[in-house]
């Protein structure tokens, strides 16, 4: 039964683009070694109330389930909380709280030896020990590195074993700071509980009791169930508004932050009406700060999500099979962020049965109708004006850009612009302005696709007129450059919305490997007597307003896109060439999506800075509605 309902979900997942990746506040790999086939693997326990799991510290017993998390009591004042992925999200012995992570680490279903992640939250309990400058904000990284035998009172297991390793963040920085809990925990599936635990934090250190090994609780694919209500006319299921997470306290990047997550469906379209009892519910939920929960409810029952992913990051995807009743069907999508800010969006499906039923699912082809997809490459890394120093890779990057547009990605050489220092269109600001505001114009129409890609430098500078509440306009900079006059030699991020305006075709990307804060290193710099301020991003959205126009910048506005020397590459370029040659294709069906590529691009970006002692996370600004592929790879 369980391989074929995975049968089904593969089968359906191979005919959408749905979006699956790692997200920046979450990132999953696998390990290279053994075929799938040939690991051990562990299915997702669900407890009922009443479950005990008795341990040397104590016989605990589930006393009740809320907001997906498992209480567990020994009494006494002894509690031990679990997320519903059997994360530790609270401990309390004697009374005292001597953990609370919000939201509790990730763990990714089936459990296998290789899988790992990383979860920011938020410590609210009183450190273990003292902590310089300790905000509260901490990563926690965890890895299933074992599968082996573990000896405890009450007998030997197999078990997975699991590392824990807990790191402060340092303000607003996300690189490593000190870390000051390590944890072990052996798995062991024959039992469904944790056997071991191991640790520098209070309540981590226990075993099975010799007592009795409990009976294993059933194994489902599905969330914590809620304790029993009477039952209800099956004509009209329940409807349970879904709790929201508890805000977070109000510290860096949250603190005043009263924008709500955005919620894109891919599919189903708006009131659809289908003959299957199931279909795909795919989208994307994006935010300015952490997406810390997200919910999709079917008639007011959650669903579980069919993706091995983390619910942390400022790219939640979506993906969840949906059990249609007869007649209307709603469907919710509740998302949550650090802040506590809440957004909802709700579809209606009606599932027609009898005669006349034959409807196509929503979603089972392979994404929109694109009638001729068009790009506008730009690269500039040598400047006319001497004073500009010289970028390493951006010239590169956009050759290795067009090549891969013009071969795997699908797109047809004579559709593709290329402006580089090398080509015989310099990146002028001339030529920059003809290629945005003339040639797709001209040559698009509204069944087309439009990727504008551009690799080289960005800059701020003080503007009495500009519309940001920090007084900066931002700039893209051209070959012919004087950075003395950015305002009349210089691209105006400002104009771009209205060459956007003129382009007819419905569907339009901007990737943009640049940044524009004016702090030292990486493709910003700042004109001569340029203040430093914090700078906003409100610029990005309005290159976003209009239907179809999305933006994805390799940073936040006041962080630095970097070019690694050993990547050879901006960083931001090198991932987005690996995500678009297929490694953000999640469920192999040979299309690179926009909600694929976005969660990728966040997690390896955010994971390779910080590695370089950096902080860039790619941010993504727009909406574009359906299973948009950026490139369609050969098979």
């Amino acid at each position: 039964m369980r391989l074929a309902r995975r049968s089904l979900v593969l089968q359906l997942i191979g005919l959408t683009a749905v979006a699956i990746c790692a997200t920046t506040g979450s990132a999953l790999r696998l390990v290279p070694g053994a075929s799938a086939a040939d690991k051990p693997k562990a299915e997702r326990p669900v407890y009922n109330v009443g479950d005990k799991w008795i341990r040397t510290d104590g016989t605990y017993v589930l006393v009740r389930i809320e907001k997906d998390i498992y209480v567990f009591s020994a009494g006494a004042g002894k509690e031990f909380h679990l997320s519903k992925n059997l994360g530790i999200a609270k401990i309390v012995l004697e009374g005292r709280t001597e953990l609370d992570l919000d939201p509790p680490p990730h763990l990714s279903w089936p459990l296998e030896v290789g899988k790992w992640g990383v979860t920011r939250g938020l410590w609210r309990s009183v450190p273990p020990r003292p902590l310089a400058n300790f905000t509260g904000n901490i990563t926690v990284t965890w890895q299933a590195d074992a599968h082996e035998d573990v000896v405890t009172p009450a007998g030997t297991f197999r078990a997975f074993r699991i590392t824990q390793k807990i790191e402060t963040i340092q303000g607003s920085s996300a690189g490593s700071g000190q870390q000051f809990g390590q944890v072990l925990l052996w798995y062991a599936p024959d039992v469904q509980r944790f056997v071991k635990a191991q640790g520098n934090l209070n309540g981590l250190n226990w075993e099975l009791s010799r007592t009795t090994a409990p009976p294993p609780p059933p194994v489902v694919a599905s969330p914590a169930p809620e304790p029993a209500e009477p039952p209800r006319p099956p004509a009209e299921p329940p409807r349970r508004e879904p709790t929201p997470a508890a805000p977070a306290p109000r510290t860096e990047p949250a603190r005043g932050d009263t924008e709500a997550p955005k919620i894109t469906i891919n599919q189903p379209p708006p009131d659809a009406k289908v003959a299957d009892e199931k279909i795909l519910v795919t989208g994307l939920v994006t935010d300015n700060v952490e997406v810390v929960r997200v919910q999709v409810l079917v008639n007011g029952v959650e669903a579980p999500s069919l993706l091995d992913v983390g619910v942390v990051g400022r790219g939640v995807p979506l993906g969840v099979l949906a059990e249609l009743k007869p007649g209307p069907n709603v469907i919710e999508i509740v998302a949550t962020d650090k802040a506590g800010n809440v957004a909802k969006v709700a579809r209606s499906v009606t599932r027609v049965t009898g005669t006349g039923a034959a409807i196509p699912t929503p979603g089972a082809g392979p994404g929109p109708k694109i009638a001729t997809r068009w790009a506008v490459v730009i690269g500039v890394g040598d400047y006319e004006n001497k004073s500009v120093p010289k970028l390493r890779f951006s010239d590169s990057d956009a050759d290795a850009m067009y090549r891969l547009l013009t071969t795997r990605a699908g797109y047809e050489r004579e559709n593709v612009l290329l402006l580089t220092d090398k080509a015989p269109e310099k990146p002028t600001l001339h030529n920059i302005r003809l290629a945005l505001g003339d040639f797709l114009p001209r040559k698009t129409t509204r069944d087309d696709m439009v990727l504008i890609y551009y690799a080289g430098y960005g800059a701020p500078d003080v503007d009495a007129a500009s519309k940001d509440p920090d007084g900066l306009a931002k700039y893209l900079i051209p070959r012919n450059v004087q950075p003395e006059s950015l305002r009349k030699t210089a691209f105006a991020m400002d104009e771009v919305p209205g060459m956007l305006a003129r382009i007819p075709a419905e569907r339009v990307v901007f990737l943009l490997d640049t940044s524009y804060s004016g702090a030292s290193g990486g493709r910003t710099f700042a004109p001569p007597n340029a203040p430093a301020r914090n700078l906003s991003d409100r610029f990005l959205d309005r290159l976003t307003q209009g239907r179809g126009r999305l933006v994805i910048t390799a940073s936040g506005p006041n962080e630095v896109a970097l070019e690694p020397a050993d990547l050879g590459h901006g960083l931001f370029t090198y991932y987005l060439l690996e995500g678009l040659s297929g490694k953000a294709d999640r469920n192999g069906d040979g299309l690179v999506t926009v909600s694929e590529l976005y969660p990728y691009l966040e997690d390896q970006v955010e994971r390779k800075s910080r590695a370089a002692g950096g902080h860039q996370r790619p941010l993504m600004k727009g909406d574009i509605e359906g299973t948009l592929p950026l490139s369609r790879l050969g098979r």
